[in-house]
């Protein structure tokens, strides 16, 4: 086995300072799809480095060889995963799932926008996760203006779909730069040495 899909930190995250100019540009509905993309192969890169050191079965387990067939290849299960191992808090699980379900609504139907009816309760859900993962940064002063900021986005998301992407976009902005100081922290699983001949 070999991992065949795209390492993150190497071939996909375009560095801290170019966050938001590598996605700002997207079209709404290649965000959505690419925010999700994103995310999911920043996941798998921290899920690898948290589980006990066995490539092979690692790149199995995540499908990073490739195969979607795999038991935790879909970025569902790779969140699960991500919270039952602690990696992830439940808000950042409920935020990863809310950017799951606007990708699956805007992969999946022609005319979904993130004011659609079906996209809109999964933005809503986004808003108010982010807001509650923002709060620990507001209690540290890091981000004051971010309680301004999604206060007045909230009467846009229902309709605007550019409040939508935006939210999305900020949300993306911020995970990345998230992952990858996470990428450093997270600590193996080291595996008990039931027999050290084998």
């Amino acid at each position: 086995m070999a991992w065949r899909t795209e390492k993150w930190s190497a071939e996909v995250f375009p560095g801290l300072d170019k966050i938001y100019s590598e996605y700002a540009h997207l079209p709404r509905r290649e965000l959505a799809v690419i925010a999700a993309a994103v995310l999911d192969a920043a996941l798998s890169e921290v899920l690898s480095k948290r589980f006990v050191d066995h490539a092979g079965e690692i790149e199995d387990f995540l499908g990073l060889d490739g195969d979607g067939r795999a038991p935790c290849a879909a970025f569902g299960a790779k969140i699960q995963i991500g919270l039952l191992t602690g990696v992830l808090t439940p808000t950042d699980a409920g935020i990863l799932r809310a950017i799951k379900g606007i990708r699956n609504r805007f992969a999946h139907e022609v005319r979904a926008d993130f004011t659609s009816k079906s996209v809109l309760p999964f933005v809503l859900s986004l808003h108010d996760q982010f807001g509650a993962r923002g709060r620990v940064i507001l209690d540290a002063d890091l981000w004051p203006q971010q309680k301004q900021h999604l206060a007045a986005m909230l009467p846009h998301l229902k309709t605007a779909p550019e409040a939508g992407a935006g939210l999305l976009l900020a949300v993306l902005c911020v995970y990345q730069a998230y992952f990858y100081r996470l990428l450093d922290r997270t600590q193996r699983v080291y595996a008990r040495p039931w027999n050290k001949k084998t």
